[in-house]
């Protein structure tokens, strides 16, 4: 199982709300038509609160859960998506999509998610510090017990996910991975917001500045239950 995490940012002649209004609305269901390949669809608006610290990434990140890399380019020819999302992206995007290809590793799973539910949802987009290999900032990534940014004490689900080593055979990915954090209430959010941050673990691993965060608003598209094989 794969996700493909997008980058979405908005025409400068339309508003937020049109934006999100337009992609939660007509494009999603332009979306539906790719469910016989997409395992799941999340859309990640981004939120009207600023997360303290960071520049956002974009004004909104779709979230695809794929079976494999070979879903990912079959999704990418398909005549559904080509004579339907793609068409459509010009009318509220500023540009096509850029983003990463990941693998997902559930660290904090919780009670299932059901399609409404309402939770406090920060998103982690993690650059590596230029003295690490992508495959070292991986390995220590993982290895950690918990989130950089956040005490973890409350969190409902957490999970990271590593961009695919095939992402780098051309060059540099755009970043090194995500980080999704959630929580069922804004006072469990600040809770963990004020535990002690993992600082040396931040330095050592990342570069601050490029490392971007959201809150977001998710759109759970297409949520069915994934296979136990998930």
């Amino acid at each position: 199982m794969i996700k493909v995490f997008g980058m979405l940012n908005k025409r400068s002649d339309i508003s937020q709300r049109q934006f999100h209004k337009h992609w939660s609305g007509p494009h999603a269901v332009h979306a539906l038509t790719l469910v016989p390949v997409m395992r799941r669809y999340v859309q990640n608006h981004k939120a009207a609160k600023a997360y303290p610290g960071f520049d956002a990434p974009c004004d909104g990140s779709p979230e695809v859960w794929l079976q494999d890399t070979d879903a990912a380019r079959v999704l990418n020819t398909m005549p559904e998506y080509m004579n339907g999302a793609y068409i459509d992206e010009p009318a509220f995007m500023r540009e096509r999509s850029a983003g990463i290809m990941a693998s997902e590793y559930v660290i904090i799973d919780g009670d299932p998610i059901a399609e409404k539910d309402k939770l406090v949802k920060v998103l982690f987009f993690v650059k590596r510090n230029p003295a690490l290999t992508h495959e070292q900032f991986h390995d220590q990534w993982l290895a950690l017990d918990g989130p950089l940014f956040s005490k973890g004490e409350n969190l409902k689900r957490f999970v990271r996910s590593p961009t695919l080593p095939s992402a780098y055979e051309g060059g540099d990915a755009l970043y090194d991975g995500a980080e999704e954090l959630w929580w069922d209430t804004e006072a469990a959010f600040n809770k963990d917001k004020r535990g002690a941050p993992k600082k040396a673990d931040r330095a050592n691993l990342l570069d601050t500045k490029a490392t971007h965060a959201m809150f977001v608003d998710e759109n759970r598209v297409f949520w069915p239950g994934l296979a136990e094989d998930e």
